[in-house]
């Protein structure tokens, strides 16, 4: 928005602001109207400040140029990494906040994390962990009752190989002990909004991992909540 547009959007904000008879209208226009005045004062002292000292508008310029270079070659970074990795044949159902089913391929990754010191405050510290990821190429992300699934991470505390593990309660267990897992790592992502997350936590509801095949093969169903409300994901992952 250059000067001219902001001393507009303020002298109708302000002939709005004193004409209407409408109260939360008139708030409004007034707070539209501060806004706006306060966005021409700044625009008025950019124009005045490139017309003195041509070469500080230049060199702002430059570094605006230079930072959306650095964000775009972050974000093609970011989908060169996650189409470099190995694909798996993923069967997907959620309920909850939506309904919704859907089959394809997604990218993977799995960490073997190594077990740590034990503590007392967590039965699970000197355990195998197994962090395992799916991701979904931007153009190729699973549609999920109308939502765009990004990136779903879950966790297996206790992970030696094939066999069934409660996630529920394995983190209730922990939990009881003293432990605070994180379970923001925990999460399903969709690119819907910045609040399109769901994460799980032991009181979701009955969560489990089925692992077969030597590790090629996982059965998961993980109950979650976020700020859009409740999830229950039902998914088989075959690699």
């Amino acid at each position: 928005m250059g000067f001219g547009d902001s001393l507009k959007k303020w002298a109708t904000s302000k002939a709005t602001e004193m004409l209407t008879a409408d109260a939360d209208k008139r708030d409004s226009a007034a707070a539209s109207a501060d806004a706006a005045g306060s966005q021409a004062r700044s625009d008025l002292g950019e124009t005045l400040l490139r017309a003195a000292f041509p070469k500080v508008g230049e060199w702002a310029d430059e570094q605006d140029a230079a930072k959306a270079a650095r964000a775009a070659a972050a974000e093609q970074e970011r989908r060169d990494e996650i189409a470099s990795l190995p694909l798996a044949e993923v069967q997907l159902s959620v309920t909850g906040h939506v309904t919704g089913q859907w089959s394809g391929r997604l990218h993977w990754v799995q960490n073997d994390v190594t077990p740590g010191d034990p503590d007392p405050t967590d039965p699970y510290a000197d355990q195998p962990l197994l962090w395992f990821e799916l991701f979904a190429e931007d153009q190729a992300r699973p549609d999920l009752g109308g939502m765009a699934l990004t990136h779903w991470s879950l966790q297996v505390p206790g992970y030696r190989g094939d066999g069934a593990y409660d996630l529920t309660a394995i983190g209730r267990e922990r939990e009881a002990a003293g432990a605070a897992p994180e379970y923001l790592e925990w999460a399903m992502d969709f690119a819907d909004s910045d609040d399109a997350s769901f994460y799980f936590y032991p009181d979701a509801g009955p969560s489990t991992v089925t692992v077969s095949d030597g590790g090629r093969t996982m059965a998961v169903t993980i109950a979650m909540s976020g700020a859009l409300g409740t999830l229950v994901a039902s998914g088989t992952i075959r690699r």
